[in-house]
């Protein structure tokens, strides 16, 4: 069916009809409060909560498997949990140094669904607006990057290799021995993570 528009005006009006459909948005709606900054909450690192952007808090590093070149990369996260489900639909992180990150949620079954991921991060706000709302009791911000990880592979991992000498002069070339003196990424240091909804 063709519908005919009197003027420039009527055209308009559909499109930020259309807009606000696609989005999910009405007219004269507002964003909740921080639900982060709500009693009963809690996180891995209690700064990234605490309202005060002059804090700053790091995520946590996961637990490796003992083996140095598997854990070469092992990601980091930061965790937010909420006393109750609440519908999040925007997230802001407040970081200096996060490059690349995925968020979860935590669904009711007690597993944590991939709801968001960034590859090339490089705001210090980054201020993440969903598909779509999101129930949850958790948000988790697992970092796979920053801006200082090769610094801190550079300073800490040493790599020879153990050659054989054969016969005089001549020398075999033998396996690479990883040398590890420290933790081989760098943490994410976290201002504030931000959870809102809407209001009613």
């Amino acid at each position: 069916m063709r519908v005919k528009f009197k003027s420039y005006k009527g055209y308009a009006f559909l499109l930020l009809g259309l807009t606000c459909l696609y989005y999910g948005c009405s007219l004269g709606q507002n964003w909740s409060e921080n639900y982060a900054l709500l009693p009963g909450v809690t996180a891995s690192d209690p700064a990234i909560i605490d309202g005060k952007t002059e804090t700053i808090g790091q995520s946590q590093r996961k637990k490796g498997s003992g083996s140095v070149v598997t854990d070469l990369d092992i990601p980091s996260e930061a965790i937010v949990y909420l006393p109750e489900k609440k519908s999040v639909y925007r997230i802001v992180i407040l970081s200096a140094n996060l490059e690349e990150f995925e968020l979860m949620a935590y669904n009711s079954r007690g597993e944590w669904d991939k709801i968001y991921d960034k590859r090339h991060n490089k705001e210090p706000i980054i201020d993440i607006r969903l598909n779509k709302v999101v129930t949850t009791t958790g948000i988790k911000l697992i970092v796979h990057r920053t801006t200082e990880d090769a610094a801190r592979r550079r300073e800490n991992v040493q790599i020879r290799r153990e050659n054989v000498e054969i016969k005089e002069g001549q020398v075999r070339r033998g396996r690479l021995l990883y040398r590890v003196t420290g933790p081989t990424t760098a943490l994410a240091k976290i201002a504030e993570i931000e959870l809102y909804g809407y209001t009613n």
